[in-house]
């Protein structure tokens, strides 16, 4: 597995730092190969840094797995997306209590948050990676959509990471999350005709 983090501020730098090091402390075993993202001089969006880390030259293993740094890793959890993913299924990681009536919204029938989002290299690639449209926010989704509507499978699954939404953003990084996720919203409704 391939494990891509993308950083964009000091303070998240620090955290991916200490993910790097809490996803060594449960897979002491090796197995994977992590790629950091830095984002701090050139904010290039959330998706933009993903497929620069997940595209990289000489990175090659069948799945891709994307952690937010701020995200805490509380056990092990590459074997269980490894079994998953040998069942047929081309995208899975955390759901984090996203309702139904959301995911009704969305046009999904499930759904993975990009904070703990895995998907297999062959079709993360024929796709071309994550619509670099969407700069922050409704990636995931918009790559979900991709994914069923060609009839692969996508499946929610509880693993051992936790996320929740940063509370330590600079009113700099409010402003410019608000911003692309509600620009995001329009562009993904457009795209899929909503």
């Amino acid at each position: 597995m391939d494990i891509v983090s993308v950083f964009h501020n000091q303070v998240n730098f620090s955290e991916h730092e200490a993910l790097k090091l809490q996803i060594a402390e449960h897979h002491p075993e090796g197995g994977y190969r992590f790629v950091g993202v830095d984002n701090r001089i050139n904010n290039r969006g959330f998706a933009v840094g993903c497929n620069r880390g997940a595209l990289a030259a000489g990175l090659d293993s069948p799945i891709i797995g994307f952690i937010n740094p701020d995200t805490w890793v509380g056990g092990s959890f590459i074997r269980e997306v490894e079994k998953v993913v040998a069942q047929g299924v081309t995208i899975t990681g955390c759901r984090y209590g996203k309702s139904e009536h959301e995911l009704n919204l969305w046009g999904v029938r499930d759904w993975v948050c990009g904070a703990s989002f895995f998907v297999t290299r062959e079709f993360f690639t024929r796709v071309g990676g994550f619509d670099e449209q969407f700069v922050w926010g409704w990636e995931e989704t918009d790559l979900i959509r991709q994914a069923q509507a060609a009839g692969n499978p996508v499946r929610s699954i509880d693993l051992p990471l936790r996320h929740s939404s940063p509370d330590m953003d600079t009113p700099q990084d409010i402003r410019y999350k608000n911003y692309h996720f509600a620009a995001g919203g329009k562009r993904f409704n457009q795209k899929w005709a909503r």
